[in-house]
């Protein structure tokens, strides 16, 4: 019997192997084919949005092919953008339907197609970080299949339809980064199944709905950079929230204490209450998994021995600040092995502080506080924050802290009484100083800050501070740059750098003679391109305080420019200084986009800033003032007179030489004039009304010249080199580079210059008394001659 088995089995192994190749037969004579309407709908969306698919497969012949339908993650792969995934029945003849479909950051222009509602097999739709405009429509409850749906970072507007409530399949809803307006429809309580929810800067308002209540499956919510009023919910604390995002709207006070029930929370950041009742800290107890804690500007009135420290055992990053929390510092607190980021400024802490950290806490806000004694050695190791409190200077603390850190102590005890200037000015992240329009000499400030550091000028005259950490960004850039022309300005060079933090910007006027001041504070725009591009949707807001007094709430760069980036924008504010002292604050409110361009691209952000006597000064670097004596205007003539002979001189000189090609003098002159801007012919003709004849003021050897008036209001003489006065790129180059060395008060400025076509432009101060004979003389009736001036 054993030995007839034998043939038995291997019968059935190549019955086995036949049916196995049966089934391979089958599987080879299937036909995929996809849905038609489906494949109608996918054309006709991507025509609209002006997309091509991809060369991994074709679009005008059987879309459910390739990557469509194998184990290819079109989701992190980007050769697959855009791409589709199907769905296909069982049987020879398959019938393939599409469920998923990603057009992510294609910058895909227009209003959602309403042939998009003909795919209602979609589970997966990725739109995010496009230009959609327009509302999402009603229809969208066509698509009650969907599960994952993220159309983030567009320009859609509108209320939400409340249609979006029947899409009860759903698990995640990503729509924050547009311009919609209204309220969360409360229809949203019916998606039972929600678990992530991404609504942040996306123009919401109003209070949260009751009916969010039966979310009870919710593990991430991101709200922030809304208006959402009223209370932050109870029922809040009966979702199963890991991440909560509750900054930058307007709740108002307590915060709930049932928050103390989401013992999952990794991440809590709620901010900017600013009114209602004080919170306290208690309900932080239970959080015990919490990474991330940001309880910033809430109107917090308690003490940090209010939370029991020793359990955060995963604690990473601490922010408290801007509250009204009072008492020591605790030792349990420092000691956290994993805390590396701590916030705690701009509240009421006294004491002195603990006497040692833990190993990777290296950064340290203790700013704006009531703490006092000695700085304690470990501050060496450590980016440590001590602005405005009531430490002692000893010789440890000299060596471990910034030069000048004293000055920035409580009652400004450096110069209180025996002020040393009258006036100063910043270059904000600038490595090199530069001479402005405004006879200003901006200081360079490309001092190394981090999210706990400040820094005090050697002559001690002005100093910066800055707090905060940019979130969710492993490498967040404290200082910008941009080699961009900027428009509305006569100074470029000023906007190359910003200088840009997540939270508190302060600049510092240190030992100034007391008086009023006019403080001039300079922006522009870097990173938010003009056009239809889901990078032009950023918004950078914060709020700008001078002396403790808020001059601007929700002030948008970009929106204050005419909605135009690289534009340049003055803020001018006329303020006291009555302690030798003078604080600017930039401070972040929770307002504007996070993550547009980059993670972490938020917060205030500053060119350049200056303040200026508003009376005459009695010290020794007193800023000089204009007057209209007779003899200042004669020392302008004589100036002037040896400026023109320079001139003369160089010009012979230099025309004699062997002409160089022009490119070889664009990049010398763009050399030598890096005091005047270098302005666009574009700039200067519209400026002089196309060089109207009504805008002439006279006309000489070496050319015309012109009235104009540039785009910031400034009134300005345009002198055009003819073709006759032979005067030659270098040499014009020549003339640029003497008159910006000359500098007297009395001499008129050269404002820039412009090197474009064949007849290079001089770009000077106006002077509206007509010439310089006219000035010397009184009045009588002389024809402008402003080439008197050159």
């Amino acid at each position: 019997m054993r030995r007839g088995s034998q043939p038995l089995h291997g019968h059935g192994a190549a019955l086995a192997l036949a049916l196995l190749l049966l089934a391979a037969a089958a599987h080879a004579q299937r036909t995929l084919r996809t849905h038609a309407g489906d494949a109608a709908a996918l054309n006709a969306v991507f025509a609209k949005l002006g997309q091509k698919a991809s060369s991994s497969w074709n679009i005008s012949g059987n879309l459910c092919t390739g990557a469509a339908t194998d184990d290819t993650d079109i989701d992190n792969d980007p050769n697959f953008n855009p791409a589709i995934k199907c769905l296909c029945s069982t049987g020879n003849a398959s019938v393939c339907r599409i469920t998923r479909l990603k057009i992510y950051a294609l910058d895909a222009v227009g209003p959602i197609p309403e042939e998009l509602w003909n795919l209602t097999s979609l589970t997966n739709l990725n739109l995010a970080q496009n230009y959609l405009t327009g509302p999402i429509p009603s229809f969208i409850e066509k698509l009650d299949q969907m599960q994952y749906l993220s159309l983030g970072i567009n320009a859609l507007s509108g209320p939400l339809p409340k249609e979006l409530g029947n899409l009860t399949n759903l698990v995640s809803l990503g729509i924050g980064s547009n311009k919609f307006n209204g309220s969360l429809p409360s229809e949203l309580g019916n998606l039972a199944k929600l678990e992530q929810m991404y609504i942040d800067s996306a123009g919401l308002s109003g209070p949260l709905p009751a009916s969010l209540s039966s979310l009870t499956k919710m593990k991430i919510l991101w709200a922030s950079d809304n208006d959402f009023t009223g209370q932050i919910p109870d029922y809040i604390g009966s979702w199963s929230l890991t991440e909560l995002r509750f900054q930058g709207n307007s709740f108002e006070g307590p915060i709930p204490a049932t928050l103390s029930n989401l013992a999952q929370l990794t991440s809590l950041r709620i901010g900017d209450i600013l009114n209602g009742s004080s919170s306290s800290l208690a309900f932080v107890n239970n959080m015990t998994s919490l990474s991330t804690l940001v309880l910033r500007n809430c109107r917090i009135s308690d003490k940090l021995s209010s939370i029991d420290f020793s359990k955060l055992t995963s604690l990473d990053l601490l922010d408290l600040s801007f509250n009204n929390i009072t008492g020591q510092v605790p030792q349990t607190l420092l000691n956290l092995n994993s805390l590396k980021f701590l916030f705690l400024g701009n509240n009421s802490l006294s004491g002195n502080l603990p006497s040692s950290i833990g190993s990777s806490l290296k950064n340290l806000d203790f700013s704006y506080n009531q703490l006092s004694g000695t700085v304690p050695s470990w501050a060496k190791d450590s980016q440590l924050n001590l602005v405005t409190n009531n430490f002692v200077a000893d010789s440890s603390s000299n060596s471990v802290l910034p030069t000048g850190w004293g000055c920035l102590q409580r009652n400004t005890p450096c110069f209180l009484g025996l002020p040393q200037s009258s006036s100063f000015a910043v270059d904000s992240g600038s490595r090199r100083p530069v001479s402005g329009s405004d006879n200003s000499f901006y200081e360079s400030d490309d001092a190394s800050l981090g999210p706990a550091s400040f820094y005090v000028t050697g002559a001690q005259t002005w100093g910066v501070s800055n707090v905060g950490r940019f979130m969710d960004a492993q490498n967040g850039s404290y200082i910008i740059y941009s080699s961009r022309q900027f428009l509305n300005t006569l100074d470029t060079e000023l906007f190359r750098n910003a200088r840009m933090s997540p939270s508190s910007l302060r600049y510092f006027g240190i030992g100034l003679e007391n008086g009023n001041y006019t403080v001039t504070l300079q922006f522009a725009e870097f990173d938010f391109p003009d056009g239809q591009s889901w990078k032009s949707t950023g918004r950078r807001v914060f709020d700008i305080y001078v002396q403790g007094v808020r001059k601007e709430q929700n002030f948008d760069i970009r929106k204050t420019a005419g909605g135009k980036s690289y534009t340049a924008v003055r803020k001018q504010y006329i303020v006291p200084v009555t302690k030798n002292f003078l604080e600017i604050h930039l401070f972040w409110a929770g307002k504007g986009t996070c993550c547009i361009p980059t993670q972490g691209y938020y917060g205030p952000a500053i060119s350049a800033l200056s303040a200026t006597p508003n009376f005459t000064p009695t010290v020794r670097n007193a800023a000089a003032k204009k007057n209209g004596s007779k003899t200042g205007v004669i020392v302008g003539v004589i100036v002037g007179l040896a400026v023109l002979g320079l001139v003369a001189f160089a010009a012979i000189f230099f025309w004699r030489q062997k002409k160089r090609k022009l490119s070889l003098e664009q990049e010398e002159l763009y050399s030598i004039v890096g005091r005047p801007n270098v302005l666009s012919y574009g700039e200067l003709r519209s400026a002089t009304d196309n060089f109207s004849p009504d805008n002439l003021l006279g006309q000489g050897g070496y050319g015309s010249v012109y009235k104009g008036k540039l785009t910031d209001g400034r009134f300005v003489a345009v002198k055009q080199l003819s073709e006759k006065s032979h005067q030659g790129k270098r040499e014009f180059a020549t003339e640029i580079e003497t008159i910006s060395r000359v500098q007297h008060r009395n001499l008129v400025k050269l404002y820039g210059c412009c090197l474009e076509g064949n007849k290079p432009l001089l770009v000077y101060e106006y002077l509206e008394n007509g010439s310089l004979d006219h000035a010397l003389f009184g009045q009588r009736e002389v024809k402008p001659r402003l080439a008197n001036a050159f």
